[in-house]
């Protein structure tokens, strides 16, 4: 499997079965927040990230993800996510 996704939470594990099933995995399973510091690390060399709406996704954390294809989030809305920065980045 080529692709890394980086899972910033838990998730049910029948999504966590079908994510394993096309790429390599990694996720945070701790009963705290994901820190920020943390976050940033293991997302330079993701291809995917699934992230939920108390993880800030912003421009720092877009431009250092070099791989970065796609960004979802486990939650309603995305004001977490810079878009704009998203957006920019899939053009360079």
């Amino acid at each position: 499997m080529d692709y890394k996704v980086y899972i910033t939470n838990k998730i049910p594990a029948a999504a966590l079965e079908m994510l394993t099933k096309v790429a390599q995995v990694h996720q945070w399973t701790e009963d705290i927040a994901l820190p920020y510091e943390v976050l940033a690390e293991k997302t330079r060399d993701i291809d995917g990230l699934l992230c939920l709406l108390i993880d800030t996704i912003d421009a720092r954390i877009i431009k250092s993800a070099r791989r970065l294809k796609v960004i979802s989030t486990f939650a309603v809305g995305y004001d977490n996510i810079d878009t704009a920065q998203a957006t920019r980045s899939l053009s360079e």
